[in-house]
């Protein structure tokens, strides 16, 4: 059950359903952290606002950018090393839902060793391991041509696809211009990821876990993009009900809060005396 004093620490007034459909924080705290809570993480800002962090070995690599000339916001790379090019990459544009992002930088920073390369061989997905959570979340195949397979969503407003057949120009999907997986909203005003061939299984499998969650995300209201409020379930957040602890509590609070005895008036003396009913022994 969640408490009054829990309710206050929700930072939002709304809850957005289902998360694909919630848009972004506008912000990249929280897909950033759990690679800068990684040893070594090194980081720094350019004179426009854009953020970089990197593993003291250069192996990751995450831009949160922005200022840029094109709308993906997130790029990630995982190379050998720091002059390497990259194994595998993942790009998000602006308005991706920061869930789904963070699951995909937590899963990498929980692969990653300092000291070892085996991570760097993770086991990739073949196509049916691609679309098997979504399947089984009921998203349907609506296109099977031309060495490409897409499901879509219950609703009909988001997507995944899986590309079989080479890719044009061959360095797209590492410029993040394209992906060997794709997944996001239909309309354009909404958002894209992209993951390049190459990408863990278990990178694939933690964006499909977000990206499914049935519970719902916290955003504020004003804050949502005008593709979320056209598309999304939006409910405000209310208090809940206190609940005989919570109750219990408040009066021990006030019982507990000093208070003013007046005395019978007594001439040329204060009428007014301070006085606690703090009770003795542990207060809870």
């Amino acid at each position: 059950m969640t408490t009054a004093a829990q309710a206050q620490e929700i930072d939002g007034d709304v809850h957005v359903h289902p998360v694909y459909l919630a848009g972004s924080l506008h912000i990249g705290d929280p897909a950033l952290q759990p690679v800068l809570d990684l040893p070594h993480t090194e980081s720094h800002h350019d004179e426009l606002g854009n953020f970089f962090v990197s593993t003291a070995d250069g192996r990751i690599r995450i831009g949160f950018i922005p200022e840029q000339d094109w709308d993906t916001l997130w790029k990630i790379a995982v190379a050998p090393d720091a002059f390497a090019e990259p194994a595998w990459v993942a790009n998000f544009s602006a308005d991706t839902p920061i869930e789904i992002v963070t699951a995909v930088t937590t899963e990498l920073a929980g692969m990653y060793r300092l000291d070892d390369n085996a991570w760097l061989s993770e086991r990739t997905a073949d196509p049916v391991e691609w679309i098997a959570p979504y399947a089984a979340a009921g998203w349907n195949a609506r296109d099977v041509e031309r060495g490409r397979l897409t499901l879509r969503s219950p609703d009909n407003l988001a997507s995944i696809t899986y590309r079989q057949q080479p890719l044009h120009p061959q360095d797209a999907e590492q410029a993040g211009q394209d992906g060997r997986y794709t997944i996001g909203t239909i309309n354009s005003a909404g958002w894209y990821g992209r993951f390049s061939s190459g990408t863990p299984a278990r990178i694939l499998e933690a964006a499909a876990t977000a990206a499914l969650d049935p519970a719902p995300v916290v955003r504020y209201r004003d804050a949502l993009d005008y593709y979320a409020r056209r598309t999304a379930t939006i409910t405000p957040i209310t208090a809940p009900v206190p609940s005989p602890l919570d109750v219990q509590r408040a009066a021990a609070r006030v019982r507990s809060a000093p208070r003013i005895i007046r005395s019978a008036p007594a001439i040329g003396a204060s009428n007014v005396v301070w006085t606690s009913t703090t009770p003795a022994g542990r207060r809870r």
